[in-house]
Parts: C-alpha cells; structure tokens; sequence
C-alpha cells in the first residue's frame, strides 16, 4: 500500500511539472505567436524588396526570441536551438546582403523548426 501511494505521488508530480511547463509555453507564447507573425512578415518583405522593415521584422524576432529561449531550452535537444540560431543569423544575412532566396528559405526552414518546437511530442 505504501509503495502505490509513493507511485501515485511520484506520476501526480511529474503530471504537474508538465502541465506547468506547457502553461507557461501557451503564456510566454501565445497562439497568437509573434514569431510566426514576425517570421512571415519578413518573408513577405523579402518578396517585395522591403529590406528595412524586413529588418526591423527579425529585430523584433530576436526580441521574442530572448523572451522564451530558456524555456525552449528545457525541453529541446542542443542541436534544434542550435540550429534555430543559426537560421536567424542566416536570415539577418540574407537581409544583410538582400538576397531573397536566402531569407525566403531560411525563414521557411525557420518555420518548420518553430512548429516542431510547439508540439508537445517534437519530431526527430
């Protein structure tokens, strides 16, 4: 009878840790999610040569960015925040140099990533 309710307490804590840390997922992250919105508004800058508001676009990216990293951090191997990074830096370059397809694709790949972030089971 003991070991069951130390079972039962054990899974009632790790249940709780993780609706935690998906709540305050939705709340740093919003469904409206600015990083999408900011993502999809620099690739239509691009597409339309409107490279400073473009910029300003992954400027306000980074902001979002720096606000929910850690959390993002918790639960996701070093290679995908890796490699989110590095697709930021990609698309300020491609801004940089004003190169559409560059700042197209990487933005799109950035998406991809961004929505495998949000799941709660993320693909490998």
């Amino acid at each position: 009878m003991r070991n069951r309710t130390i079972t039962y307490g054990l899974l009632g804590i790790i249940l709780l840790i993780f609706i935690i840390y998906f709540a305050a997922q939705r709340i740093v992250f919003p469904s409206g999610q600015p990083i999408v919105s900011h993502l999809n508004y620099i690739i239509e800058y691009a597409q339309h040569d409107k490279w400073e508001e473009a910029e300003q676009s992954v400027n306000k990216l980074l902001e979002s960015w720096e606000k929910g990293k850690y959390l993002l951090a918790l639960n996701y191997a070093e290679a995908d925040y890796s490699l989110f990074l590095d697709n930021i830096s990609r698309i300020k370059g491609g801004i940089q140099t004003k190169d559409v397809a560059e700042t197209v694709n990487q933005s799109l790949s950035t998406l991809k990533l961004w929505e495998n972030f949000k799941k709660f089971i993320p693909e490998p």
